[in-house]
């Protein structure tokens, strides 16, 4: 319970700290468009200090309590994670309408000949390079794994509800959440900066970051391959992606509800997975993470599942 309460103060601590610090900046300090800064100030360095802070506690709590933390993967009925698995799934599946909809836009301009801004063709190059380029096709590669994601959580929402004997997800659809933040990394990143939302790339890069830690974390400690002992680095990657997330999240939110929507630039949508996924990873964590003596007596996890796949 003393590690509990800990990490689950911890993450109070931040995210109370820092949502309302990047907050102000975006309403009052930063150009919402390029991500300048209209007036320099020492909250500046109290959100680097906050995220720092955010980034290393963890990591270090993580390697001190390795031996003591596990994840209690046992079938029984988590409505509270069913739901949130739900919402992930809605959100991912709305991604990966948008993502689509941005490579269609993409490729039809490209059709008739008009090209992003910085991509225009040169002389001996292909359609291929400039897809590549433009970041088109990982955004038609986040569309195919958001959509499998979407499954993925919709599935594990079903047993959230409705638990089954040694029931999992399967291996394939556990490493999609993985692979749509790798072509999301590639999606955000393919294009030149553009002065467009500057300040959010490192927050956005550290997000994407600790998710693909989470993620692949979580495919191999629900598969049961290779993932004894690796519980710890759930909390380790999971709590600051949650933070991150709602911090990118609710400040684009509340520029769309004050009629300020337009001032965001297209790289920068309120996009509902930053949001969803975050309360999933944190909900996640809070019904299932367990140490010491309550690990001791944690449900076995899906191990004996995979075992009995192997054997079949």
């Amino acid at each position: 319970m003393k590690h509990r309460r800990v990490l689950t103060a911890f993450t109070c601590l931040l995210l109370g700290g820092l949502l309302p610090l990047r907050l102000y900046q975006t309403l009052y300090q930063i150009e919402p468009v390029t991500g300048f800064w209209r007036v320099r100030s020492y909250t500046e360095w109290l959100l680097y200090a906050g995220v720092a802070l955010l980034i290393v506690f963890p990591l270090v709590y993580a390697t001190a309590a390795r031996k003591q933390a596990v994840l209690e993967l046992g079938s029984r009925h988590r409505w509270a994670e069913g739901v949130f698995a739900a919402l992930a799934g809605v959100a991912l599946a709305i991604d990966a309408v948008a993502s689509l909809q941005l490579a269609q836009g993409v490729y039809r301009n490209f059709v008739q000949g008009i090209y992003l801004t910085g991509m225009e063709m040169e002389n001996g190059s292909s359609a291929l390079q400039y897809f590549i380029r433009s970041g088109t096709l990982a955004a038609a590669m986040e569309c195919v794994f958001g959509a499998v994601s979407a499954l993925f959580f919709a599935g594990l929402a079903l047993l959230d509800f409705k638990p089954r004997k040694n029931g999992t997800p399967g291996r394939l659809l556990l490493l999609a959440p993985l692979l749509w933040g790798v072509c999301r990394i590639l999606r955000r990143f393919a294009r030149t900066i553009s002065y467009l939302q500057v300040s959010d790339l490192f927050l956005e890069l550290l997000l994407l970051a600790c998710l693909l830690m989470f993620f692949l974390t979580f495919a191999q400690v629900l598969s049961g391959i290779n993932g004894e002992g690796k519980e710890s680095r759930l909390f380790a990657a999971g709590i600051p992606a949650a933070v991150l997330g709602l911090v990118c999240f609710v400040p684009r939110l509340v520029m769309r509800l004050l009629g300020r929507g337009a001032e965001l630039s297209q790289d920068a949508p309120a996009d509902w997975c930053l949001a969803a996924l975050p309360l999933f990873i944190l909900v996640f964590l809070g019904g299932r993470l367990l140490f010491g003596k309550t690990a001791a007596k944690a449900a076995p996890a899906f191990a004996p599942a995979a075992a009995a796949e192997s054997a079949e």
